[in-house]
């Protein structure tokens, strides 16, 4: 039996209205022997889409290198427009160890694939989470302040020079930020009202459930959205809905619907399971885990099988 190492990663590309990119990416995935397409959500208002694969780390590098290759040929920053934050075509890459994974192997990944991509697309990267050499690095939102219209300008200054690469934004592409982070749990909770102060209300109030990162969106149809991240092992999935569904009842609005914009493993709802019923014995271990840890799965050629 082989032993599987599985990293996740979900790269976050500045396009969500091309299909067909998305599609090259998938069949891209189905060369690979251990690199599996998860999950595509692409949002037209954000022109965005959020990619989840799951792939050994033998071949998750490889991967990856040829979706910023066909990203950067496809992505053309200087005609971009959406509702979301970004610096680059491949805004951001998070490396998730999963499986039989430890720190140590994900940053090396992360660095070879940085200086890898950096060298052979003059594209500048960023490290960001777990893998910043720098405190002001560890929280995206502090590299992607300015976005690609003002990259150029902030990466003149010496605290702004990326890890790898030039000291200057591809000029399509821009720049890519890449990372080790803990696996995060994604919730969006779309509510009842188009009123922004509300809205807002409702932001600021669950801000101070640390710790989760609290996110206000518009939707095209004017209402509004909570997009809540938060750390798995720092919050339950039961807990975080449950203190959500109140905030939001507290001011008078009601959830019209959930989402889950990325996948998450069997093991949060078990832990949620946990949470929810006290005192439980034993490990928690799904069936698909204990597999993974003590074969190769078969992948198929043909999605439909």
């Amino acid at each position: 039996m082989i032993l599987l190492k599985l990293i996740e990663t979900l790269p976050n590309i500045s396009e969500g209205r091309n299909s067909e990119l998305i599609r090259q990416i998938k069949n891209l995935a189905d060369n690979f022997d251990k690199v599996w397409f998860i999950s595509c959500k692409s949002d037209e208002y954000f022109n965005r889409s959020f990619i989840s694969i799951v792939g050994d780390i033998s071949e998750i590098d490889s991967f990856l290198y040829e979706t910023v290759k066909i990203c950067i040929e496809k992505i053309d920053l200087t005609k971009h427009s959406g509702h979301h934050p970004r610096i680059g075509a491949v805004d951001v890459v998070p490396i998730v160890p999963l499986i039989g994974v430890n720190f140590e192997e994900a940053n090396y990944l992360v660095e070879k694939l940085s200086q890898k991509i950096s060298n052979d697309f003059n594209l500048p990267v960023y490290l960001y989470e777990k893998s910043a050499r720098y405190k002001e690095r560890q929280n995206i939102n502090n590299i992607r302040k300015g976005e690609f219209e003002f990259l150029e300008k902030k990466m003149k200054l010496p605290e702004w020079k990326p890890d790898y690469g030039p000291s200057k934004p591809h000029p399509t592409a821009g720049a890519t930020i890449i990372g080790v982070r803990d696996f995060l749990i994604t919730l969006d909770f779309h509510i009842n009202t188009t009123d922004r102060w509300l809205a807002e209300q409702i932001q600021q109030e669950l801000s101070l459930y640390a710790p989760v990162n609290v996110f206000l969106i518009r939707k095209q149809n004017g209402k509004f959205s909570i997009s809540i991240n938060a750390k798995e092992g720092e919050i339950s999935i039961y807990l975080l809905y449950n203190q959500v569904q109140k905030v939001i009842q507290h001011f008078g609005c009601e959830i019209e619907r959930v989402s889950l914009p990325t996948p998450i493993t069997g093991k949060i709802f078990l832990n949620s399971f946990k949470t929810l019923i006290g005192n439980l014995d034993g490990e928690l271990f799904t069936i698909e885990e204990k597999l993974l840890l003590n074969s190769q799965p078969c992948k198929s050629k043909n999605p439909k099988e």
